[in-house]
């Protein structure tokens, strides 16, 4: 008899089968050829049971299958991947078969097909898998809800401190600041055959702003990071005599995104500064999300060293429960681009390409709506119905 490839599900399906048939006497035999299965097979889910239970049950084995033979840049693949997507960007198997391919010569050897297999054998045992965009925020799933009601009961006794102040209850997180946000929608008369809708200048170009707010209400003083080398000509020359340098922490990364070196400059000039008013010995805690920088170990030594605590917040439930998610992020973007069609506006009405705004423009506009975000919204962010981090208050 040949052996078939049956999902988990049918298999303790079969078991429970062979559980009532064996009461009644009759053979294992029996109720193999009944299903048409080997009886060795039997025995073996028999002996896997257990495993067979926690498995899910439209998999059809209970492992992986077979390791990837790339594992050894998992850290480097996979890594990468995980920051492109915490600031927005879409990627594909192709994109990271062109990333293996940069960094390893092996991989570049090998047939195109294999690479592409190779890369999505490593993406599925990391539990990257393909997700169409949503154009609306979804409803955060109950388990994610149920998590991060969990991670709270375990966080409220540690910021519950006589000695720590709501001040230096702080959070940061990052947010994409794209130069041109147009949108993909316009009104438009009935029947009208081409809808056009105008950029300002190259509609990909983007910076990152590094925000922070603390749980009484307070703010730190924002980071915007651009595109360009960290000692080239924009960090060196343009940034320090930027008329908004002294209001913000300015500096560039080859892809405007965080990374270790710049969330040290966060830390010596947003960070400390905010803190460093303290009574001495009094804690300080600051809560991240999983971002590959926030808790790479020379960031953790930085932060200890100025006697800062970090907590990371649970993979999956930054909508519910990080506080730059829950109730900043969205007033501060809203400010932006009302800002930015101030600017698009002012072009006129003379068609032709619109510039790409300038870095004092993109300065500008983070100042303005960054004051504009009052006290009473931060503090609102720390205390989401049902979601506080003071359920006492």
């Amino acid at each position: 008899m040949g052996r078939q490839s049956i999902k988990n599900g049918h298999k303790l399906t079969i078991l429970r089968d062979l559980d009532e048939i064996l009461q009644n006497r009759e053979s294992l035999k029996s109720v193999a050829r009944s299903h048409g299965v080997c009886p060795s097979q039997l025995r073996r889910w028999r002996k896997n049971r257990e495993k067979l239970e926690l498995s899910p049950k439209g998999h059809k084995s209970l492992g992986k299958g077979r390791k990837s033979s790339i594992t050894h840049l998992e850290e480097l693949i996979t890594g990468w991947a995980l920051e492109l997507r915490e600031v927005g960007i879409g990627i594909s198997y192709s994109r990271l078969q062109v990333r293996a391919c940069q960094v390893d010569e092996n991989v570049r050897s090998k047939p195109k097909s294999q690479q592409y297999h190779t890369i999505r054998r490593l993406c599925m045992s990391n539990e990257l898998v393909v997700r169409r965009g949503t154009n609306v925020a979804q409803d955060p799933p109950q388990q994610a809800i149920d998590q991060a009601r969990e991670w709270l009961e375990e966080i409220r006794p540690v910021i519950s401190v006589p000695n720590l102040e709501q001040i230096y209850i702080i959070n940061m997180d990052q947010t994409p600041l794209p130069f041109s946000l147009a949108g993909q929608s316009t009104l438009e008369l009935r029947g009208t055959r081409s809808v056009t809708i105008r950029q300002s200048g190259n509609s990909k170009t983007r910076a990152t702003a590094s925000l922070a707010v603390a749980a009484d209400g307070s703010k730190l003083k924002p980071m915007i990071i651009f595109k360009g080398e960290p000692r080239g000509t924009i960090a060196t020359r343009e940034l320090p005599v930027s008329q908004f340098a002294n209001q913000l922490a300015l500096c560039c990364q080859p892809a405007a995104w965080q990374d270790n070196e710049n969330m040290l400059t966060w830390i010596d000039e947003c960070l400390v500064p905010h803190i460093q008013q303290r009574a001495d010995g009094a804690p300080v805690v600051l809560f991240l999300d999983h971002f590959r920088c926030h808790y790479s170990d020379i960031v953790k030594a930085k932060l200890n060293n100025i006697g800062v605590q970090s907590k990371l917040i649970p993979k999956g439930c930054t909508s519910v429960v990080q506080p730059i998610d829950v109730g900043v992020n969205k007033p501060f973007k809203d400010r932006i681009k009302s800002y930015w069609w101030e600017w698009m506006i002012g072009f006129g009405e003379n068609g032709g390409n619109i510039p790409i705004p300038s870095r004092e423009d993109v300065q500008h506009w983070v100042i303005e709506a960054w004051n504009s975000i009052d006290s009473q919204i931060i503090q609102n962010a720390w205390r989401k119905t049902d979601l506080s981090y003071f359920p006492e208050e």
